[in-house]
């Protein structure tokens, strides 16, 4: 009777976990040797400022993982760098969230997400998270995101997100942020 309850507690984990825990969809986990290609670096020099960055795709240990480097620098109206991913395809189902596995210098980043109604440079849905010197998980929730200017929908329909950066902006200082994950959740 013990193991048959034991099969059954595991048998309903297995086919129904996704939906009492959330369903995950992967985004970026930088295993692939292309994903370096799907991303973009972008600085404030396209405006004139100083800042400075890179970003590449390490291996430590087992774990694959987008590293930005830089100095943020206010000098010349700057103050940002970041990396950018687009959606390919486009999410076809309502998210609660996203999903980051990050390391860093101990300091604070941003999430910025940029939808179907993102259509001038500056407009986007930013949510701040702070990393630490260890791999540790952060959940975003979708509707924590503050819009950039009133001109937006004040809520994200996650269907129309196009793209996800991270960013580092707003204050002096160096950069260092490794990402290994990037899932979205339901």
């Amino acid at each position: 009777m013990t193991i048959l309850k034991i099969k059954t507690t595991y048998i309903f984990l297995f086919f129904f976990s996704s939906y009492l825990f959330g369903e995950e969809m992967i985004f970026e986990d930088f295993s692939k040797n292309n994903s370096i290609d799907s991303w973009e670096f972008i600085s404030d020099q396209v405006m004139g400022g100083v800042s400075l960055g890179k970003f590449e795709i390490l291996k430590e240990k087992s774990i694959n993982f987008l590293r930005m480097t830089g100095k943020v620098s206010l000098e010349n109206n700057g103050g940002v760098i970041q990396v950018r991913k687009k959606f390919n395809p486009t999410i076809k189902k309502k998210i609660k969230g996203i999903k980051l596995i990050s390391r860093g210098n101990e300091t604070e980043y941003y999430l910025h997400l940029r939808t179907k109604y993102t259509m001038l440079p500056w407009q986007y849905y930013q949510l701040k998270f702070k990393v630490s010197n260890t791999w540790e998980t952060t959940y975003l929730n979708i509707n924590e995101f503050n819009r950039s200017g009133s001109l937006l929908p004040k809520v994200i329909n996650s269907k129309h997100i196009k793209s996800i950066a991270l960013v580092a902006f707003g204050r002096d200082h160096d950069v260092e942020l490794d990402i290994a994950e990037i899932k979205l959740f339901k």
